[in-house]
């Protein structure tokens, strides 16, 4: 198993400028705590809300952990052009693995897609993780098209952040090539991707509840299913209060809760209301032990 990896969010000091310092607390408290790495720049780095700087700035800050932990730089855009540009400046930052998401808004075809992949892939010499997250790219994976099983039995994709409820989807993918490798992007079925055999897990939670989660992981890896169940159950205790009030406000108001200056999530996102930080806050403490 690859383990646990925290999709690492962007913290802000109060000016709203890259908390660098915070930043490497986190990161030490996370390496310190089991992480086997970080997914850089991803959604929960707020990647489409960041100046091209500041996303680079991220890829450096986490490179100071090169040594210690296995890095993701995602160089997913809205462009192909773009997305060779973070990639190009991961791996001279010294990154060996870079993941993307789909492009999306103009609802491209199959073989254009394919054809971002192909690209990045080509531009860098090595192989791109397919992030998969239809719930905000809008775009499914349609692994019947040829062009798409063609994809990812190419070498030019390295394996799936597979951000999607559906298992039997993972479990397809998985299919087409399995020398790929295929990463868990919704902690709350943990238990369910474990058993279709997934490879790891890149989780937003695991911000401020990664030992939670290494809990979960150990007792499946060992066999204690009822366990792994029991901790399960309080971990979708608190993800449900989390898609109720928002994920990433959710998760960066915990972080400051626990004495970390995260800041808050960049607009058009709000801040939770003083209703909403009491009631998460609530479901945090009665289900983290």
């Amino acid at each position: 198993m690859d383990g646990l990896y925290v999709a690492s969010m962007a913290l802000f000091d109060e000016k709203g400028n890259l908390n660098k310092d915070e930043s490497r607390r986190l990161m030490e408290r996370h390496v310190k705590e089991g992480a086997s790495g970080f997914f850089v720049a991803g959604s929960s780095g707020e990647c489409f809300l960041m100046r091209r700087e500041e996303r680079i700035t991220l890829f450096e800050l986490h490179a100071e952990y090169l040594e210690k932990a296995d890095l993701f730089a995602h160089v997913g855009a809205l462009s192909t052009e773009e997305a060779i540009y973070y990639a190009k400046a991961a791996k001279e930052i010294g990154y060996k693995k870079i993941a993307a998401t789909p492009p999306f808004y103009y609802g491209y075809k199959p073989k254009e897609i394919a054809e971002y992949y192909y690209e990045i892939a080509k531009a860098v010499d090595m192989p791109v993780l397919y992030y998969n997250i239809p719930m905000n790219t809008f775009k499914q994976i349609d692994f019947n098209h040829p062009d798409i099983i063609s994809l990812f039995q190419s070498g030019a994709i390295s394996g799936v952040k597979h951000t999607n409820l559906d298992l039997y989807e993972m479990e397809r993918i998985h299919n087409l090539n399995l020398d790929m490798k295929i990463y868990g992007g919704f902690e709350n079925e943990m238990v369910s991707f474990l058993a279709m055999g997934c490879d790891g897990f890149i989780g937003s939670t695991f911000n401020f509840m990664l030992t939670h989660y290494r809990k979960i992981y150990d007792a499946y890896l060992s066999g204690e299913n009822k366990k792994a169940r029991e901790l399960q159950n309080k971990a979708n205790n608190i993800m449900q209060a989390l898609f109720q009030v928002g994920l990433f406000p959710g998760i960066k108001h915990i972080l400051n809760r626990q004495g970390i200056q995260a800041g808050v999530m960049r607009k058009p996102f709000l801040e939770l209301t003083q209703k909403e930080k009491e009631y998460l806050e609530k479901i945090v403490e009665e289900n983290l032990s």
